[in-house]
């Protein structure tokens, strides 16, 4: 899997592989994109696969067999999923290999991150790191971020299935930024904020962003029918009360997570930054506890191996951790 920063048309290389050597195709591959990106309108969640454009890719002259592509700038300003299907010849022999491309929003500027850690892009300073390493630790330092608070801090398409309480409010396990559609036993009730099927109900999203509610600003409950003359339509029976019905199970598809990364967050990608980079971490990656020599002795707290393994990056994580209960 290959990441690419949001906004960034960073080049996405291809070796080619043939009998064991590194060699040079018969001509340049083409690349087939594939978008795969979740569409969350779309019920149940599925990754499409939509070719965008054929790209033909350039040979890197300094490494022969290595081609490159770029992406058109356009595809990349969010977070999306790609295909790359890489075509080409051998010894006039059809190849074809298929790679996956992730763009994604780090939680950290990197060079910003290096500013701060005191890492130099100059191959001839001491604390020397080349751009990919510095990738390389965000990408580590962001998952550790995700495993701890268990939440994305950037937008993504999901679904999410959660069950009512006889409450205006339906809890979600996941900041939500838009709604696209809700369903109530797999009854479509919200197209796009659209009510279907006579559902009474506009759903918002909640204040805390975990979760949504009913907008009762124009809301035509069976009182005001009945106060006028009419029937309440049938689907009321159902969904009357409370707009979220205790036992019932509801299908929130929408965008999650977060449309900027939070300070504390880049701040603490920067503290796991600079512990990717520490000398000790390749001793705390084999579990080690205790290390003495004839000068001095340190051993690690039992807590060193839970949350990122940095107390102070723990403590600003820690109002972004997120308690999952899992419903079946």
């Amino acid at each position: 899997m290959i990441d690419l920063y949001v906004n960034t048309n960073s080049p996405i290389k291809h070796k080619v592989l043939w009998q064991g050597e590194i060699v040079a195709a018969d001509s340049v591959p083409t690349v087939a994109v594939y978008d795969i990106t979740k569409d969350a309108t779309i019920s149940p969640l599925v990754s499409p696969a939509t070719l965008l454009v054929t790209l033909t890719s350039t040979a890197v002259e300094t490494d022969i067999g290595v081609y490159q592509v770029f992406l058109p700038l356009s595809y990349v300003q969010r977070t999306r999923k790609f295909k790359f299907v890489w075509s080409y010849a051998v010894s006039s022999s059809a190849v074809t290999y298929t790679a996956y491309v992730n763009v994604i929003t780090p939680y950290v500027d990197v060079l910003q991150a290096a500013d701060e850690l005191g890492i130099s892009l100059d191959s001839s300073d001491p604390n020397y790191k080349t751009y990919y390493q510095l990738q390389l630790a965000e990408s580590y330092a962001r998952k550790m971020i995700e495993s701890y608070t268990t939440q994305d801090f950037y937008l993504y398409d999901d679904v999410e299935v959660v069950y009512g309480g006889n409450s205006d409010i339906l809890t979600l396990p996941y900041k939500i930024n838009s709604i696209h559609k809700l369903y109530a036993n797999d009854i479509l009730l919200v197209n796009n904020l659209t009510n279907v099927n006579n559902w009474l109900y506009t759903p918002i999203v909640s204040e805390t962003g975990f979760g949504i509610r009913v907008d009762r600003t124009n809301l035509i409950d069976n009182i005001v029918y009945t106060a006028n003359g009419m029937v309440p339509p049938s689907i009321n029976d159902t969904y009357t009360g409370d707009a979220f019905v205790a036992n019932t199970r509801y299908r929130v598809a929408g965008r999650y997570g977060w449309s900027s990364v939070p300070v504390d967050v880049q701040e603490a990608c920067t503290i796991i930054m600079g512990d990717y980079f520490s000398k000790d971490s390749a001793w705390k990656n084999k579990y080690i506890k205790n290390i003495q020599t004839f000068d001095w002795k340190f051993e690690y707290a039992s807590n060193v191996y839970q949350g990122t393994g940095n107390v102070q990056a723990d403590q600003l994580l820690n109002p972004y951790v997120v308690n999952r209960m899992i419903v079946i």
